[in-house]
């Protein structure tokens, strides 16, 4: 990705906060760098559905109170007061179970929560009893221009998925700055016409 693709859709420089362009505080990324790049979209795609959605901490919770659990494991190896090497038995018994935490922090992060950015508390279904959440990921491959947004609206443990691309050199002019308002109404848009067709999908 090279600042010669960015400064033909979006214009080149920073803009005086016109509605459509970068505002004066804007955002700068690393347009050489699509990790950067995507920080910064997930960032305003989560900003984008915090307006209208509550997000649910479930996993992050978890991932805190597992690694709260590892760190005390930690601190019960260290302040052990039976010296080495007559509490070997136990400090092996730490060590898996250190071990056994941390791997399973990294398997909720990139097995069940892969590249997911947010998760909506669950809450009911419009103009139905039943309960539903979104679960939102993320894409951004090497070497692309295109940022890809899955939505994925669960009711009754049954997923429907609505995705859609954004070509990032619509929303970051030549010198990397970044067009939030554009964007952010790009985002909104996709939200609504997710949570219709979910709607008309549950009619059928």
């Amino acid at each position: 990705m090279g600042s010669v693709l960015f400064g033909t859709a979006a214009g080149s420089g920073k803009s005086s906060g016109t509605s459509d362009g970068p505002s004066p505080d804007a955002q700068k990324a690393n347009i050489f760098d699509p990790s950067a790049i995507k920080a910064v979209l997930d960032l305003a795609t989560v900003q984008a559905l915090r307006k209208t959605h509550e997000e649910d901490h479930t996993h992050s919770n978890l991932k805190l109170a597992i690694g709260f659990l590892a760190c005390l494991v930690g601190i019960a190896a260290y302040v052990y007061p039976i010296p080495f090497p007559e509490n070997k038995q136990f400090l092996k018994w730490c060590v898996i179970l250190y071990f056994a935490f941390s791997s399973l922090i990294q398997a909720i992060s990139t097995v069940f929560f892969r590249d997911v950015i947010f998760v909506t508390q669950a809450k009911p279904y419009p103009s139905a009893k039943d309960v539903f959440y979104v679960r939102v990921t993320s894409k951004l491959p090497r070497y692309e221009t295109k940022y890809s947004l899955t939505f994925t609206a669960i009711l009754n443990d049954k997923p429907e998925a609505f995705e859609r691309s954004f070509d990032i050199q619509d929303y970051f002019d030549a010198e990397g700055y970044f067009y939030e308002k554009r964007y952010g109404f790009e985002v909104e848009n996709f939200v609504r016409d997710t949570l219709k067709n979910a709607s008309k999908k549950k009619a059928q």
